[in-house]
C-alpha cells in the first residue's frame, strides 16, 4: 500500500514538473514582437516597431536583442511635453521613428543585474545610453527599470518609465519656433503677468502633506505661479517654448520653479529655443512628488531627454537637488506640486 501510494506521488510530481517544463517553454518561446504584441501597456511602442519596418529584425531568431520598453503613460507624458510628437514621428516612420526605436534596442541579452555593473550600453544605431545605479536600481539615461528580465526566445525585455530620445531628434516646436527665438534673448524677453509679491518666506512653514494632496482647492500650476508674482522669468520661458498649456489642464507634475533672482543670474546667452525647453523640461516631474517623498529618493528623472536631478541629501534633510537649493517646498497646485529653487539646474 505504501509502494502503491509514492508511486502515485512520484506520478503526480513528475506530471507537475511535466507541465511547470510546458509552461516554461510556452513562456519563453514568444519573440520579442510576440511579447510586445500581448501587452496592451506596450500598444505604443509596439505600433512604432510595426511602422518603423523593424517587426522581422526584432523577431528574427539568429540575433539576440536587449530591448527598453517604455510604457503607454510614457508616451502620453512625452506627447503633453511635446504636443504633436508622436504624429510627428509616425510621419517620418523608416526616418525619425525608426531612430527612436533603435534608440532602445541593444544587440546580445543583458539582464537587470548585468547592465548594474556597466556604466554605458551601445544601441544598435551606435548611440550611448548612460547607465546610473542607485540603490540598486539602475537608470537607463535617467529612465528607471521598473520591471525587468521579461524573457524572449531572442532576448530580453526591460520596461521603462520614459520615452528615450537620441540627441540629435528635433521634435517640431523646436523646428517651427526656433528662428523666431534666436533674435532675441529667450529669458529676457517681456517678462509674462505677475506683480512680484513676496515668497513665502523660507522660515515659515510649509504646507502639510494633506494640505499638499487637496490640490483641487488650488489653481493649476500657471494661475499659482502667476499670482505668486516672483517666476515671471520661468513662466515667460514657458510661453516662449509653448509648455503654458501643459500646466493648464488636469495632471500631475512636480515643477522645480526657478525664481526670477535664479533666472537673472543665469546666464542664457546663445540658448536657442531646443535648448531652453529642454532646460526647462528638466525641472519637471511627471508624477506628483512632496519634500518627504524627495527626501526618499537620490534620482529623479524628469522630462527632459537628459540625466535625472540628483537629490543631495544627509538622511531626510535635502541639502540641494542637482545643486540647486530649494526655497519653498510644496506649493499646492491643482495639477500638481511646486518648489522653489534658488538656482536654474543644469543637466550634468
Amino acid at each position: 500500500m505504501r509502494k502503491s501510494a509514492l508511486l502515485l506521488l512520484s506520478v503526480v510530481v513528475l506530471a507537475s514538473l511535466s507541465l511547470a517544463a510546458t509552461i516554461t517553454a510556452q513562456e519563453t518561446n514568444d519573440n520579442i514582437v510576440d511579447i510586445l504584441a500581448e501587452d496592451e501597456d506596450f500598444d505604443s511602442f509596439y505600433d512604432a516597431v510595426i511602422a518603423a519596418g523593424l517587426a522581422d529584425s526584432l523577431a528574427a531568431a539568429d540575433h539576440t536583442f536587449t530591448v527598453f520598453v517604455p510604457r503607454e503613460q510614457d508616451f502620453n507624458q512625452l506627447e503633453a511635453a511635446n504636443p504633436g510628437a508622436l504624429s510627428f514621428l509616425m510621419a517620418d516612420p523608416e526616418g525619425d521613428l525608426a531612430s527612436v526605436v533603435h534608440h532602445h534596442v541593444v544587440e546580445g541579452e543583458w539582464t537587470r543585474s548585468e547592465i548594474a555593473e556597466v556604466e554605458s550600453l551601445t544601441t544598435v544605431d551606435g548611440e550611448e545610453l548612460a547607465i546610473t545605479v542607485v540603490d540598486g536600481v539602475p537608470f537607463v539615461d535617467g529612465a528607471e527599470i521598473v520591471t525587468a528580465d521579461i524573457a524572449a526566445k531572442n532576448g530580453l525585455i526591460h520596461v521603462i518609465d520614459s520615452v528615450l530620445l537620441p540627441a540629435a531628434l528635433t521634435l517640431p516646436a523646436a523646428v517651427d519656433e526656433i528662428e523666431a527665438v534666436e533674435t532675441e534673448a529667450p529669458i529676457e524677453a517681456e517678462a509674462a503677468a505677475g506683480t512680484g509679491g513676496p515668497l513665502v518666506p523660507t522660515d515659515a512653514e510649509s504646507p502639510t502633506e494633506s494640505e499638499v494632496t487637496a490640490g483641487d482647492d488650488f489653481g493649476t500650476i500657471i494661475e499659482v505661479l502667476t499670482e505668486n508674482g516672483n517666476f515671471t522669468h520661468f513662466l515667460n520661458a514657458l510661453a516662449v517654448t509653448g509648455l503654458t498649456e501643459s500646466f493648464e489642464v488636469p495632471a500631475n507634475y512636480t515643477i522645480f520653479a526657478p525664481t526670477d533672482a535664479a533666472f537673472e543670474a543665469f546666464n542664457s546667452d546663445n540658448l536657442t529655443e531646443n535648448d531652453l525647453k529642454s532646460l526647462l523640461l528638466f525641472h519637471v516631474v511627471a508624477d506628483k512628488l512632496t519634500r518627504d517623498q524627495l527626501a526618499t529618493d537620490e534620482l529623479v528623472p524628469t522630462l527632459s531627454n537628459a540625466r535625472p536631478i540628483f537629490v543631495n541629501r544627509v538622511g531626510s534633510k535635502i541639502l540641494n537637488l542637482s545643486g540647486a537649493e530649494v526655497v519653498t517646498f510644496n506649493i499646492p497646485a491643482s495639477n500638481g506640486i511646486i518648489h522653489a529653487v534658488d538656482a536654474v539646474m543644469i543637466p550634468k
